[in-house]
């Protein structure tokens, strides 16, 4: 196998990219897109954010999703292949005392006014109570499909902050999942191997309201849609099913965190595990939850109506 292509994709990604047929077109274009360093835009891009989503290890192999907050500036980067967070703004999440120096790290920025996203996985070298400092491994940009565009207002509640935590879905978290239109999952794969498609993601997905669906058995179905075909999240899913999902409610300024088993329904085979929520897309996605967590006012930010 050629070392370019296993520098840019793993053995999961190659196997759902196979899988789905964009596995020629991504051996040509991955080496391309995916690069080690920042564009001075997508630097200036992160340095202009008032939020980012993180998805993080900690001191165990499964992922878990995160949101941090400040006013634009509060992510900076020294060089083209740094970025520093200033984590003085978040309030509540752990997020500090869970991550150390050499952890591995993804990040998603999105302007939710203008759909713009760019992403960086990195490793973290240097962690303190004031900053975490990055160092790409992977940057690259994706496009605006699927993103519901927000405007967003200080949430004044946000120093009211509470944590609750569940072992299964009451009416209240099902209703924050079914009127979601965006939510956002960390996921990871880590065999020890030396390259710098090893580690944790955190993407991005959205759709209209009711794009999410809860069965019978309390799983999330999620159809997965025609994407860019790199499929780093299910190659990472293929490889390690426990993941973290994120669900940010913008109208109360709540966040529901949720721990899940993941199985990838490819709709060309038979299921009998679960009732589809799927029509013509070709995969869906079944979230059995583990451990539920809600952040009461866990959101810097609220929709602005």
């Amino acid at each position: 196998m050629d070392n370019e292509i296993v520098s840019s994709w793993h053995q999961g990604e190659l196997a759902v990219q196979q899988r789905a047929g964009t596995d020629e077109r991504m051996a040509e274009i991955g080496p391309k897109f995916i690069r080690e360093f920042m564009p001075q835009q997508h630097r200036d891009f992160f340095q202009s954010l008032s939020m980012i989503f993180v998805g993080y290890t900690g001191h165990c192999s499964n992922a878990y999703a995160s949101v941090l907050f400040g006013a634009p500036g509060f992510i900076q980067s020294p060089t083209e292949t740094e970025l520093v967070m200033n984590t003085q703004s978040t309030i509540g999440d752990f997020i500090i005392e869970d991550l150390r120096e050499g952890d591995h790290i993804g990040l998603v920025g999105i302007e939710f006014d203008t759909k713009r996203r760019n992403r960086i996985n990195g490793i973290i070298t240097d962690i303190n109570q004031k900053n975490i400092k990055v160092k790409v491994l992977q940057s690259y940009g994706n496009c605006p499909k699927y993103i519901q565009p927000k405007e967003f207002a200080p949430n004044r509640s946000y120093s009211e902050f509470t944590t609750v935590s569940l072992d299964q879905l009451s009416q209240k978290y099902r209703e924050i999942i079914s009127s979601a239109d965006t939510f956002f999952i960390a996921s990871s794969f880590d065999d020890g191997q030396k390259f710098r498609n090893r580690g944790v993601d955190v993407s991005h997905r959205g759709g209209e309201v009711g794009f999410v669906s809860i069965n019978a058995a309390g799983q999330l179905l999620v159809d997965d849609y025609v994407g860019n075909g790199f499929f780093n999240t299910l190659g990472n899913l293929l490889e390690n099913p426990i993941a973290s999902l994120l669900f940010c409610d913008w109208q109360t300024g709540h966040v529901l965190k949720i721990a899940v088993s993941s199985e990838i329904l490819w709709h060309d085979e038979q299921q009998d595990s679960v009732v589809l929520a799927a029509g013509k897309v070709k995969r869906s996605l079944c979230f059995t939850p583990i451990k539920i967590e809600q952040f009461n006012n866990g959101l810097a930010y609220i929709q602005q109506f």
